[in-house]
């Protein structure tokens, strides 16, 4: 008989047995132990990591005020932009993509790794308030590491018109300069902020609301007219060009407010262009900003005080046949004439004359007239660095000075002084303070009785008439009043420099009843017909006409039609050729 054996049981050593069951049991517990840290020790830490990587409080900036013309055109507005910035960790693994990323920004690869390496390890801006279009274009390529946030510039309608007079905002959206630095705190808002929900290359993916809404700056309306500034920078710019000069201003005033229609200084830049102002020189506004000695300009004001003490007359005349000897050096006229009255010693801007009038007048009744018109006195129109100028004291003059300072020598003014003083000559003895901004109230003090700003208007329309040294600034038409200055470059030893100038005009209109100021300084032209009446009697002539057509004045009519001009001769004059654009 056949016995079935059945298979031999097998079994574990004990010691196995146990070893096994310790190691699972072990894995058991330290999961266990790793869930309950996680769940209970360690559950703020993680979800406070979790937010920042997937809820985000960014800034929501705050736009700045609009600043606004006189006929609502807005001169400096904010447009949108877009910041580009990386995060060198991850964007340096994907190197291979860089050259579509520089093509993408508009910039060299060598310059893109710069920028790269310009930041810290975790954080580098590549491109601040660029054009919203670059950063469309760089999202398309989905490079990891590189970022666009939206954000916003100020951009500027008249480019380099209005540069020097606006100024400039920095990336950090505070003025740099001009009005946007001395206006800052009323144009710049207050940044807000918000939660979003980003991915994990920090686009935004939702935005989860406001936590603090930005407050936009406040608006700046001024006074100035578009047109105006807008030929009064041209005009100077084809001067500049024209003459050789290294810089020039011009201001245009309402003679009975005060309010500045114009301020235009060349050079300029286009603040628009990622590269049109690199440096502070570019945008100077030298209307305000540069002082220089203005040369015969200044002779209104020396008789107008001679007049006011008495120390001459109205239809008194002089005899300027010879050099008048002062402080070692004697005063002399360009053209010879043999007695001039008061009105010819301006209209023919005899120094002689000029100086003999000072000589009679009390050194305390010039200086006081001077600073009466404004001279000497910083402005405040909110331009950070505005010069005051130079205005010696009255005790300090000897006789040289005494006689000189009546000629522009001695003493240093700015453009708007200039504009600023001669209002008072146009509206019938008033100093007005100057304003940029709309709807201030006028500040107006009598420097000089009627009758003796009569007699200036008067005198000074004869500057303009033929013969006149202010003929180029006749406009057909209209009676034209101003004059001419010229004075020598200071060559910083106490000497001059016999090529280069300030050359100035002032003037305003119409002359039977004025309107308008405007007066005009071109420095350091390379042209040997760098004088007042050649170089700045032009730019006058050329941002009147235009000024008095945009505000609808109109020439003075006789029988019907605009009263014969004293510059019949006139034109088509060399000189409007030029400023018109058409010279070379």
């Amino acid at each position: 008989m056949t016995t079935e054996s059945s298979p031999q049981k097998r079994h574990l050593p004990r010691w196995r047995a146990l070893l096994i069951l310790s190691v699972i049991f072990l894995g058991f517990v330290l999961v266990l132990f790793r869930d309950t840290d996680l769940q209970w020790w360690q559950d703020h830490t993680l979800r406070d990591q979790g937010r920042m990587r997937y809820l985000q409080t960014r800034p929501l900036p705050a736009d700045r005020g609009v600043i606004y013309a006189s006929n609502g055109t807005a001169l400096a507005v904010n447009v949108p932009a877009v910041t580009i910035w990386t995060d060198p960790r991850i964007f340096d693994q994907h190197k291979k993509d860089w050259d579509k990323v520089a093509a993408a920004l508009q910039m060299s690869p060598r310059a893109l790794a710069e920028r790269v390496q310009s930041g810290g390890s975790g954080f580098a801006y590549i491109l601040r308030q660029g054009e919203p279009q670059i950063g469309k274009a760089l999202k398309a390529l989905h490079v990891p590491g590189i970022y666009v946030q939206a954000s916003s510039r100020t951009y500027y309608p008249l480019g380099a018109v209005t540069t020097p007079l606006l100024g400039l905002v920095h990336l950090d959206h505070h003025g740099a300069a001009g009005l946007e630095m001395g206006y800052d705190q009323w144009l710049s808002g207050h940044a807000g902020t918000e939660k979003v929900l980003v991915d994990g290359q920090g686009e935004v993916l939702r935005v989860l609301g406001a936590r603090r809404a930005p407050v936009p700056g406040h608006d700046l309306h001024l006074t100035i007219n578009p047109q105006i500034q807008y030929w009064a920078y041209m005009t100077l710019q084809a001067a500049q060009k024209h003459f050789g000069a290294s810089e020039g201003s011009a201001v245009v005033m309402n003679v009975e407010n005060g309010q500045i229609l114009a301020m235009a200084s060349v050079p300029s830049c286009n603040p628009n262009s990622r590269n049109g102002c690199t440096s502070p020189d570019d945008y100077v506004n030298n209307a305000v900003h540069q002082a220089f000695e203005p040369g015969s300009v200044m002779k209104p004001f020396v008789v107008a005080a001679a007049l006011k003490t008495g120390s001459i007359q109205p239809d008194q005349s002089f005899n300027v046949s010879h050099c008048l000897p002062v402080g070692g050096f004697c005063i002399r006229d360009d053209v010879v004439h043999h007695e001039l009255n008061v009105a010819h010693i301006l209209k023919y801007s005899s120094d002689i004359g000029a100086a003999k009038i000072a000589l009679r007048t009390p050194a305390q009744a010039i200086y006081a007239m001077y600073r009466a018109a404004g001279f000497g006195k910083t402005p405040d129109l909110g331009f950070a660095g505005a010069t005051a100028g130079v205005l010696p004291q009255p005790q300090t003059w000897d006789k040289a000075r005494h006689a000189t300072i009546a000629l522009g020598y001695g003493v240093s003014v700015t453009t708007l002084q200039l504009a600023e003083a001669y209002a008072a000559i146009a509206n019938g003895g008033y100093h007005v303070e100057p304003t940029l901004i709309a709807g201030q109230s006028v500040h107006k003090q009598r420097i000089m009785p009627a009758n003796i700003a009569a007699h200036l208007r008067h005198w000074l329309e004869g500057v303009c008439a033929a013969n006149g040294t202010g003929i180029l600034a006749a406009i057909p038409g209209y009676a034209v009043a101003g004059k001419t200055g010229t004075a020598n470059l200071a060559n910083g030893k106490d000497g001059f420099q016999k090529n280069k100038t300030n050359a100035t005009f002032v003037g305003f209109a119409p002359g039977f009843a004025p309107k308008l100021v405007m007066a005009v300084t071109m420095r350091g032209s390379t042209r040997y017909w760098n004088f007042g009446g050649v170089e700045s009697a032009p730019v006058f002539r050329v941002t009147m006409r235009h000024a008095l057509q945009e505000l609808n004045i109109s020439p003075r009519w006789c029988g019907g039609k605009a009263c014969a001009s004293k510059d019949k001769g006139i034109t088509a004059t060399q000189a409007e050729i030029w400023a018109e654009g058409g010279g070379n």
